[in-house]
């Protein structure tokens, strides 16, 4: 069966046209005379057998259907920049590892390393890129992933990075009498929340001895780095995994509020899928990522 796929040229001509809201200036965009994006366009609602934009005297305003049909082929264009990207950065004789991260692993603890990898392996380029949540490999580029939870990552080897444990931490100026003597002070100021871990305070105030109370109220924020700027900001107290502190607690830009410290039941794990282990640009930054935790935990 012939598939009905249309032509790369009229897909940007849309992509362009439905974005400017305009033929002129998708034309002047893609270097193209306004007919020739009339055109292109004409030819993809025929394939359609639906219009794409109303013509309103000089003017276009997509349809219904063509606003919805253009997110997704802004989506499809993209995604074809970066798979071409992605190839490109292949090229040459230099090594190349895609690696999915947490965020705040790496902006706080993996990046500020990162360079004494380079050192050992200059021929070598690792590739970034933030994935909080499980995914498929064989429907990704990545040949590795940093993860934190438990190592049951389906048809993936887990080679264990460490655990952590978490403390509650704030501006030190919130703070009445510098220091919470006891557990229960801290329900008296606002309760920062990590967007995915929204039993820790439940978690930190049971480990207290502390049942029966509302641990949900507060604000909530994606990312730790979004949560340690808000704690930073005096906005309220925030459970926040020691390791990431390091720079904060220095500066006195952050105190401990109460010294409770929770070890999480989750670890970091550094996951990959098992045809990937005898891959040797996997397995100098792995053996590398070993030696700088043994290091990070003397």
């Amino acid at each position: 069966m012939r598939r009905t796929i249309p032509s790369r040229s009229a897909l940007l001509a849309f992509e362009s046209a439905a974005r400017h809201q305009s033929f002129t200036s998708a034309a002047a965009e893609l270097l193209l005379t306004e007919s020739a994006i009339s055109r292109q366009i004409a030819t993809l609602e025929g394939q359609l057998g639906l219009k794409l934009f109303n013509r309103i005297k000089k003017r276009v305003v997509l349809t219904k259907a063509g606003l919805l049909y253009s997110k997704q082929v802004r989506k499809s264009v993209e995604q074809m920049e970066q798979d071409m990207l992605n190839v490109m950065s292949h090229g040459g004789t230099r090594e190349i590892l895609e690696l999915a991260v947490l965020p705040t692993f790496c902006s706080q603890w993996l990046v500020p390393r990162i360079g004494s990898f380079y050192q050992q392996h200059p021929d070598v380029t690792i590739n970034m890129s933030a994935r909080s949540v499980i995914f498929l490999f064989q429907e990704t580029p990545f040949d590795a992933a940093i993860h934190f939870g438990q190592p049951n990552w389906p048809a993936t080897v887990a080679d264990f990075l460490f655990s952590e444990d978490v403390v509650a931490v704030c501006k030190p100026e919130l703070l009445k009498s510098g220091y919470l003597a006891n557990a229960e002070e801290v329900m008296e100021y606002p309760m920062l929340h990590l967007t995915s871990r929204q039993d820790a305070w439940r978690h930190w105030l049971n480990s207290a001895g502390i049942s029966g109370v509302s641990a949900m109220q507060g604000a909530r924020y994606e990312h730790f780095s979004i949560l340690i700027s808000a704690a930073c900001a005096g906005l309220g107290i925030a459970l926040i995994p020691r390791y990431l502190l390091t720079q904060e607690l220095e500066r006195k830009e952050l105190t401990i509020a109460h010294n409770l410290p929770v070890e999480s039941d989750a670890a970091y794990y550094l996951i990959y899928p098992a045809e990937n282990a005898s891959s040797s640009v996997l397995n100098h930054f792995r053996n590398w990522l070993l030696d700088e935790v043994s290091s990070f935990q003397k």
